[in-house]
């Protein structure tokens, strides 16, 4: 555990370090990193995600980082593919939707709706609710043409219209 966490600290001091001359070892980097986003211990996968926002925040726009990281979303670890959810709302939160092309990104989301994990189910619909936050209603339209089963999608509209109601969308 301690050599993880002291390796995300060195990872973390390089970025701070080089900045966007890091921008080169994140292909080398990433594949790691994503495997700690399964780590079986929370202290692991939250510096392992402060490190990734880090990164598109220091070295590359999060853009550039989320399209090397989409794998995750397939990951063979149920942690990994939880994870890449929670990274992509701290994401959203730290950046904002115009950081990235989301249509990019929500296919691999729509792929976790079925999981066999709940947890993973969970998180895919926690992303999708935080995109909506951000985007509004373009997401409801794009998600009624992936094709889902309606008693999932009932689910995720219902999540849309309680974010909708509560007053906490963020989209102009």
């Amino acid at each position: 555990l301690q050599v993880v966490l002291l390796g995300i600290d060195i990872l973390s001091a390089l970025v701070s370090r080089l900045q966007d001359r890091f921008k080169a070892q994140i292909g080398t980097v990433l594949p790691s990193l994503l495997d700690r986003l399964g780590d079986s211990k929370d202290s692991v996968r939250e510096q392992d995600q402060t490190l990734l926002l880090k990164i598109m925040e220091q070295a590359a726009n999060p853009q550039y980082v989320w399209d090397r990281m989409l794998g995750g979303f397939k990951h063979k670890n149920f942690r990994t593919r939880e994870g890449i959810c929670l990274c992509l709302i701290a994401t959203l939160n730290a950046s904002g939707a115009q950081s990235l092309t989301l249509s990019k990104i929500v296919p691999h989301i729509c792929n976790l709706l079925g999981d066999p994990n709940s947890q993973v189910r969970d998180a895919a619909i926690n992303s999708l609710v935080e995109i909506y936050r951000h985007v509004g209603e373009r997401v409801r339209a794009d998600l009624g043409k992936k094709g889902l089963p309606q008693s999932r999608l009932n689910v995720i509209f219902t999540k849309f219209d309680e974010v909708q109601k509560s007053g906490n969308m963020i989209q102009s």
